[in-house]
């Protein structure tokens, strides 16, 4: 095994026993490891006494931020205060807005439109949802329809993306993902009535794309035989994780025939079925980073959809897939369920971050040094698409709250099936009194607009326990933890 140089925190969590020493870092230095051992870290500098929680796993389906089952919506503009609750009671938290331009193909997006769609977005945002977003000039009412769908000229696409580009950004909280639309038949970047799929045009969008999103928001192409043309090596985890993102780490995929046809008609199309076959390990390569979406479609030749449980469960994992539309395709939900997997592809769509243990010091001095360390396990098919960070929240005994960032902890780290371990210590705030406190751990969204909305935390996939007071906190979107700080 490759020699490490363990920093100073590494060092006292391998002395502890809080991790197998021969683990290491990963690319974004967090501490990682293939296993955590069942004793907390004894003292640390200060000679802080450390309390520590085993949690238990659930397999209780809970609806979570930028992940799951997907319901179709209507074009953001439309978008109402209430429109969409029966999405929030159906358990889900993720819907596809797709934004109609087809009164906009010869002139430019009026004002009155783009008003719409910052009050569209609001009524997302009072809702709890987020969007998979997409802008099309057409939406063909069947797939015989789509050969004269109209879309615009190249000019008249990136100057609506130009006049889109203020909506985006002040609207990227409630943007999960944004797919690339404008070229062709539905957005999906073919039959385009413009000849936008040339390699050129396509990569004009694109960087007109880029330019409009926020630089931490990812952008999702329909094929990968372009994201392979554009970047012939498939993204890494540092490019994803990088604070300035290059177009390679801004980039991943969605898969609008998921399962329907040997190339998931037209997806993993190419010449030869070895340049097919080197178009899905590209792409099960690629979203191992990013993840993936999309939705399933009617099989062209259902003797060839791969319908079953075992087909899901297996190729959901290996193109590591986000989110699935729960409208449609009928067909592949009705197997899922008569096979006895439904639930099961419910809850591994995406992440599903199980804690094991929890420590923190136990007691701490005022304006001093609080040491702790996490342990999790992703038991989903990807990591979390955006950017997303624990919190320690210390609720005193009038229940006032002090929310403690984490430093490093970033949940992207969290790759399916691989356990991970986050540790370190954090100076307390001069504001924090001396007292006892309740200690919860969380993972709020990093938009100040929704990070104290528990709608858009990330709950834990873990169970509550009575004998130690581990109990998930709907109302405030954080996890109890039974244990208590003392600050002296």
């Amino acid at each position: 095994m490759q020699a490490l140089t363990l920093t100073w925190g590494a060092m006292v969590l391998c002395a502890a026993g809080l991790v197998a020493c021969g683990g290491g870092e990963d690319e974004s230095g967090a501490l990682r490891s293939e296993g955590a051992a069942s004793e907390p870290m004894a003292r640390l500098r200060s000679g802080s006494p450390m309390v520590q929680v085993v949690l238990q796993p659930t397999d209780l389906d809970f609806p979570g931020p930028e992940r799951g089952f997907y319901r179709f919506a209507t074009d953001p503009s439309r978008i109402t205060a209430d429109s969409l609750l029966y999405v929030v009671q159906e358990g889900q938290r993720l819907v596809y807005t797709p934004a109609d331009l087809s009164a906009y193909r010869t002139r430019s997006l009026p004002s009155s439109y783009l008003n719409k769609l910052d009050t569209g977005f609001a009524n997302l945002r009072r809702q709890g949802l987020k969007a998979v977003l997409r802008f099309a000039y057409n939406y063909p009412e069947t797939e015989s329809e789509y050969l004269n769908a109209q879309d615009a000229t190249l000019s008249r696409v990136k100057s609506h993306i130009q006049q889109l580009q203020p909506v985006l950004q002040r609207n990227a909280d409630v943007i999960a993902v944004m797919q690339g639309g404008f070229i062709g038949a539905w957005g999906e970047w073919h039959t385009s009535s413009n000849n936008l799929t040339t390699p050129a045009r396509k990569v004009a969008v694109r960087d007109a794309l880029l330019q409009a999103l926020p630089a931490q928001r990812l952008l999702q192409v329909r094929y990968p035989a372009d994201l392979a043309r554009w970047y012939p090596e498939p993204v890494t985890f540092a490019q994803w994780m990088s604070s300035s993102p290059p177009p390679a780490g801004r980039i991943g995929l969605h898969n609008d025939c998921f399962l329907a046809s040997m190339d998931d008609v037209g997806t993993y199309f190419a010449e030869t079925a070895t340049g097919s076959q080197t178009l899905r390990t590209y792409a099960q390569q690629a979203t191992a980073v990013t993840g993936a979406g999309g939705e399933t479609c009617a099989p062209s030749e259902p003797t060839q959809a791969r319908m079953t449980c075992a087909d899901i469960l297996r190729e959901g994992a290996a193109y590591h897939m986000s989110y699935l539309n729960r409208d449609y395709y009928e067909g592949f939900f009705a197997q899922w369920q008569a096979g006895g997997c439904l639930a099961e592809v419910s809850r591994r769509l995406g992440y599903r971050l199980v804690l094991q243990t929890v420590a923190h010091s136990s007691t701490a001095v005022h304006r001093g040094m609080l040491a702790w360390s996490v342990t999790l396990l992703n038991q989903g098919w990807a990591r979390p698409l955006n950017e997303r960070s624990l919190v320690l929240s210390l609720v005193d005994m009038q229940g006032q709250t002090t929310v403690l960032p984490l430093p490093g902890t970033d949940l992207r780290q969290a790759a399916p099936g691989e356990p991970l371990l986050l540790g370190g210590e954090i100076t307390l705030p001069a504001t924090l009194a001396a007292g006892t406190y309740r200690v919860h751990l969380g993972a709020p969204d990093p938009a100040a607009s929704l990070a104290v909305n528990p709608a858009y935390t990330l709950r834990f996939a873990n169970a509550d326990d009575g004998v130690t007071g581990v109990q998930w906190m709907a109302s405030q979107g954080t996890l109890a933890l039974g244990t208590t700080l003392l600050v002296q």
